[in-house]
């Protein structure tokens, strides 16, 4: 298993273009198997002349577990295996349980934006070029479920892809990777990641699937239940970018000025209507989030059957309306009067 996840490793990441020659890239640690792993992979192969690119370390101590002192007990971990191996590493800190309080977040929430808000600052600081995370087939499985469980489009199936197509450059080498067989490597390589006890408690809703749900249903359903999913992922990414492409090509035709012309949208396929409501969502608003289903459908509505002062209130205070020049009839979206 050793070298056998070495190899795929090396492979998937040339098949998806993660690393180049060259470059620079910073491995998120938390200290448990699979970070650890990637950690350990990466550094060995950066050191091969065939892929020579360079490897930092940073590591996050979200303060959750501070009152036993597991948290800082993880940071110190990191830095002690980063050291005794030559690995440059960074150290962060932050108050996670303070920040969900005071913004009415979820603990999972408040620690992945301050995480993600830290290694983008070190990568930047560093002169590196993409953030790894150890994100890895059975916590792809998760997100899929998870997201079917909350309701999701053909685009909210696709989950975590090789490389993100947010606004941080991540990259996800580990993707296609069990979580037995990264904890077999760690086992070959003589690597003790840290235990996070957390992981172990059923206090949220992706503890819940990876303990209870997904075991029940493949050990009742599909004993291959998470390579399902994970398959699942793959294909809709696959079609989603199919998609993507086709409403790339009709885009200058629908939005001219701001406005979305009523007369070509009427034209196009429901699945084409629906991203491109989407994507004038985020154009109008800079909104990174997506629009929830039910709000696309009432903006079909408008857009289909409507009339010249037809509208529709959108979340956070926007307003969809349609207008009419002439015979051209149109759709603009602004904020509504306070």
């Amino acid at each position: 298993m050793l070298e056998k996840l070495l190899k795929r490793t090396a492979r998937y990441c040339e098949a998806e273009g993660l690393i180049n020659s060259g470059m620079g890239v910073l491995v998120a640690c938390s200290g448990g198997a699979d970070s650890l792993s990637l950690l350990d992979m990466l550094v060995r192969l950066s050191r091969l002349s065939r892929y020579d690119f360079r490897v930092e370390a940073a590591h996050f101590e979200h303060g959750i577990r501070k009152a036993c002192g597991a948290s800082l007990a993880d940071a110190c971990f990191v830095e002690d295996f980063c050291r005794e191996r030559g690995i440059p590493c960074r150290v962060g800190h932050g108050d996670v349980p303070a920040l969900a309080s005071a913004q009415g977040l979820s603990l999972e929430t408040a620690a992945r934006e301050l995480r993600y808000a830290f290694l983008e600052r070190v990568r930047k600081e560093r002169g590196l070029d993409v953030i790894a995370t150890a994100h890895q087939a059975d916590d792809q499985a998760e997100t899929v479920l998870m997201r079917l469980l909350r309701g999701t489009g053909i685009e909210g199936l696709s989950a975590m892809r090789p490389r993100a197509r947010g606004r941080l450059p991540l990259i996800r080498p580990l993707l296609f990777a069990t979580r037995r067989e990264i904890e077999e490597y760690c086992a070959a390589r003589g690597l003790e990641p840290r235990q996070d006890a957390t992981n172990g408690e059923l206090d949220c809703t992706r503890n819940r699937l990876r303990l209870e749900t997904l075991p029940h249903l493949a050990a009742e359903y599909n004993p291959r239940l998470a390579q399902a999913l994970c398959q699942l992922a793959k294909l809709s990414a696959d079609e989603t970018d199919f998609i993507s492409e086709q409403a790339d090509a009709v885009w200058p035709e629908l939005v001219a000025d701001g406005r979305l012309l009523a007369r070509p949208f009427r034209q196009l396929h429901p699945v084409l209507q629906r991203i491109v409501l989407r994507r004038y969502w985020q154009l109008c608003t800079g909104s990174g989030k997506d629009l929830p289903f039910a709000h696309v459908e009432r903006l079909r509505s408008v857009l289909l059957n409507g009339h010249a002062g037809s509208q529709q209130e959108l979340p956070h205070g926007w307003l969809f309306r349609l207008q009419r020049e002439g015979r051209l009839l149109f759709a603009v979206m602004a904020e509504r009067k306070r």
